[in-house]
């Protein structure tokens, strides 16, 4: 049974899907570079798209080979967070993106994250 300062994982992600900016407590980890292991807090975050309205259009391919490449080197591949079990925090203090595994979040809205 789980006490009232604890939070299930399925709900902390429905809360930061709602919009709603909460406070989120979550380690880094950087399997790749070796690095991570620090504590991280955002204190109004929420779920980002990652993407702005410009960036969403369909690229516009001119013709010319040295232009189109550029172009298409541009579009970015899916990130396939569900897959990864990764999410994008919009941290609303700064502007800034930040993806956290969601097995790492520690705590979301002053409350412990559980399985």
């Amino acid at each position: 049974m789980e006490t009232p300062a604890t939070i299930r994982l399925k709900d902390a992600l429905a809360l930061l899907e709602s919009g709603t900016p909460v406070a989120v407590r979550f380690v880094t980890c950087d399997r790749r570079r070796g690095t991570g292991g620090e504590f991280r807090e955002l204190k109004a975050a929420r779920i980002g798209s990652g993407k702005r309205q410009a960036e969403k259009a369909a690229p516009v391919l001119t013709g010319e080979p040295e232009a189109d490449l550029a172009t298409v080197s541009r579009i970015a591949r899916n990130p396939d967070h569900y897959a990864n079990a990764t999410r994008n925090l919009l941290d609303t203090t700064t502007g800034n993106l930040v993806k956290v595994h969601i097995y790492l979040l520690v705590a979301v809205a002053g409350r412990k994250v559980i399985l």
